[in-house]
């Protein structure tokens, strides 16, 4: 589904990105943890085309990114961390204003539409003003927008910052529901017990490299034999020379 071979990506002499090598499969919630200037959100935003680099390859559906990236990006979307939405429309002109610039129109409008309302349980608030919606709600309008072209890969770049416990559960579920439908989605964060909860498979990276990749129960089963958390695990390998971990 996504391969990545070699990758670098520098900002002037300083690597972002350093002959940086991963592959994601079909169907597969896929975290990517690091602490923050780890890489996570460069590598996201080369694969939406949203920044170029230098060296390496880069696949989508087997499709080479560079030649392919308005086709790639048909099958795909983008949850920012920041709110992508108009705060003056309402939750429904919202949906159909991006609906409109993606060119969904008829029965694929209608269905696409149904399905993002009704998986982000926004049918109560389609009405309302985005502007009065609480944070969970406008999280919540804000993967619906990303739903509207029903992709195969989903990218979230932190989506649950700043909200509350429940919200943030809420969208967690939403996230891990996708699974059902066999969508691809790759997840970034930093906290541990998001990772844990809707995650099959993870990846630490730092300083533009992956520490570790693998299933996330392996990392689990891994974390438990050192007599760790996984949080302590990411410590460890993130920051090798600190010991303020439980062992």
């Amino acid at each position: 589904m996504i391969r990545i071979k070699n990758l670098t990506k520098r900002y002037d002499t300083v690597p972002a990105l350093n002959q940086f090598n991963m592959n994601i499969g079909k169907g597969v919630i896929f975290g990517l943890l690091g602490p923050n200037g780890a890489g996570k959100t460069t590598l996201i935003s080369i694969l939406n085309g949203l920044t170029a680099f230098q060296e390496g390859e880069v696949e989508i559906f087997g499709l080479p990114l560079h030649s392919n990236l308005r086709q790639i990006r048909k099958r795909c979307t983008f949850i920012p961390q920041s709110l992508a939405f108009y705060e003056n429309l309402s939750v429904i002109e919202n949906l159909r204003f991006f609906a409109g610039i993606q060119s969904i129109t008829g029965a694929t409008l209608q269905s696409n539409l149904d399905h993002a309302i009704s998986v982000n349980q926004l049918h109560k608030m389609l009405d309302q003003k985005a502007a009065t919606l609480s944070g969970g709600q406008k999280r919540r309008l804000n993967i619906a927008i990303g739903l509207l072209n029903n992709p195969e890969i989903l990218y979230f770049d932190e989506p649950t910052i700043g909200i509350d416990p429940e919200s943030r559960n809420e969208i967690l579920e939403t996230i891990h529901s996708f699974k059902k439908d066999n969508k691809t989605v790759i997840y970034t964060s930093h906290y541990m017990d998001e990772i844990e909860k809707i995650c099959d498979e993870a990846a630490i990276i730092n300083h533009g490299e992956v520490i570790r990749q693998g299933q996330l129960q392996t990392m689990l089963h891994e974390a438990d034999d050192l007599s760790m958390t996984l949080e302590a695990l990411f410590i460890h390998l993130t920051h090798p020379h600190r010991e303020d971990f439980d062992n």
